[in-house]
């Protein structure tokens, strides 16, 4: 979802209440070589979002954005380019234009703006990820037609951030579309539809033809293909007797075979989960009484472990690559 399911008076109780002396966690041999691009909330920055790398094995994090209210990062399938959201100065970020999609490569160098919203025509850029070969990019935005009324759509355009093509249009009564992901084959489109209730799982074929419901009546959202295609992770709410719970759960991508990997006690939340390249490992956000951080687990929910978590920090919203060019 455009904002995280975390609110802004659960992510100040969670930094709040963050242990002290939190400890990083314990090397793991599973995870080696893995690098984990997040979102980082902490004091620093003047309390806006920033986007730390991550070691999986370990914990330990370098920042690599500051100064802006950054979020929503997705690294490139090779591994050497992150895309993200970028509100400028972290100033009036809830202010129609101010929030764009970005680029930049994974050591934080080169960031530069591939979208142009400045609140006049385009009312903001959110939730952009790569197609598998990186040559393509699908995104959602925010636009007002030449009658001033605000329509929201998914979108692709090229890894330059030319020749965008709206997919979905979603009139200004109607909740919007959000986190699109291209099939590892590039066929097919999985995203977010918002409703009264909550969210529902779609699919489309990826030149927006052929709109499925997947899992209709079940509140769910942040969807991310497997690397092989034959799973969808995703944030479920619920169910109906248990609307407490947040949960990490997977379907296949016919909407059948449903499986919760993360069952939650009621008041924690397992949220926004995302595959390493090999699919071997996801890593998920978690939120509860001690605070928010980032989680690994294995595809079927085994081998559970905390990334890590520093005094006052909350990490969140995490895409997993391989390490390259000794990062």
């Amino acid at each position: 979802m455009r904002i995280p399911f975390l609110s802004a008076a659960a992510l100040a109780l969670a930094l709040a209440t963050a242990a002290p002396g939190a400890a990083t966690a314990h090397r793991s041999g599973v995870d080696r070589g893995l690098l984990i691009v997040a979102e980082r909330y902490s004091a620093d920055n003047g309390g806006n979002p920033q986007l730390v790398a991550v070691n999986a094995p370990d914990g330990s994090a370098e920042v690599l954005t500051d100064d802006n209210a950054d979020t929503a990062p997705e690294i490139s399938h090779d591994g050497k380019k992150v895309l993200f959201n970028r509100c400028v100065s972290g100033i009036a970020c809830d202010q129609p234009g101010k929030i764009n999609v970005w680029i930049m490569r994974i050591d934080g160098s080169g960031a530069q703006p591939l979208t142009t919203c400045d609140g006049s025509r385009c009312l903001g850029a959110f939730d952009p990820a790569f197609s598998a070969d990186d040559r393509r990019i699908v995104f959602t935005q925010d636009l007002l037609d030449s009658k001033g009324v605000n329509f929201n759509g998914v979108f692709v355009m090229r890894a330059d951030g030319t020749h965008q093509r709206r997919l979905t249009s979603r009139s200004e009564d109607q909740p919007p579309d959000t986190h699109p992901r291209f099939s590892p084959d590039g066929s097919r489109i999985v995203f977010s539809r918002e409703v009264e209730d909550g969210a529902r799982l779609m699919t489309m074929n990826a030149d927006g033809t052929d709109v499925q419901a997947l899992l209709p009546g079940v509140d769910a959202f942040d969807p991310e293909w497997s690397p092989t295609a034959r799973r969808i992770a995703f944030t479920m709410v619920g169910p109906g007797d248990d609307p407490g719970r947040v949960d990490v759960a997977t379907i296949r991508p016919d909407g059948n075979d449903l499986r919760v990997l993360t069952p939650q006690p009621n008041g924690n939340a397992a949220f926004q989960p995302s595959y390493s390249p090999t699919g071997s490992r996801i890593v998920f956000s978690e939120n509860g009484d001690d605070g928010c951080r980032l989680s690994l687990m294995n595809p079927s929910g085994s081998q559970l472990r905390p990334v890590g978590r520093l005094d006052g920090v909350c990490s969140l919203n995490a895409s997993m690559a391989n390490r390259f060019n000794g990062r």
